[in-house]
């Protein structure tokens, strides 16, 4: 009897093993290809400032959603390229939201209090929305959305965002 408890035991902890390894696991990056075309995910995440701020409120707009790290150098990089790009076009409807990956909310106020950008930030401490709404597996990420509300596009790694060819998708897309 004593050995069939230990067994039981032994296969338990195996199976909440396995089952954490498993929820740890970061998407895979193909699985982001399977969200274009497809409507972007709602969600609701606080400002640097401590507001809350839902995607749908955007609804309309052409909107570049940006996934990005404070410890990530490529999405450092890419900032004041976004920020110029947001600002050139945001009279025609452009929005962007950059959405901190950091674990600490405080992390990205404190560098987004040194590097002020013009566009929404928002912060994703448990990476719900990053990983489970929007399959990011590496920083940065970027999606496209169209004023429908459609992901039309994604990039992965660091964009130069005055490139002439991406400024023509999105330009595509502005009213």
């Amino acid at each position: 009897m004593n050995k069939r408890i230990n067994r039981y035991y032994y296969t338990l902890i195996l199976v909440l093993l396995l089952s954490a390894t498993a929820a740890a696991v970061p998407p895979a990056p193909w699985e982001a290809d399977e969200l274009i075309g497809s409507a972007a995910a709602d969600f609701t995440l606080k400002t640097v400032d401590g507001k809350d701020f839902s995607l749908s409120s955007l609804r309309g707009k052409t909107v570049l959603i940006n996934f990005w790290a404070t410890w990530c150098p490529p999405c450092i990089e890419e900032l004041p390229s976004m920020n110029k790009l947001y600002l050139k076009y945001k009279q025609k409807g452009l929005e962007v939201v950059a959405v901190g990956l950091d674990n600490s909310p405080a992390k990205v106020k404190k560098f987004v209090a040194k590097n002020p950008f013009n566009f929404t930030i928002v912060t994703d401490p448990d990476k719900h929305v990053a990983k489970k709404l929007y399959k990011v597996s590496a920083q940065p990420t970027t999606y496209l959305i169209n004023t429908e509300g459609k992901i039309v596009q994604k990039y992965f790694g660091s964009v130069d965002w005055s490139d002439d060819k991406v400024q023509k998708e999105i330009q595509a897309l502005l009213k």
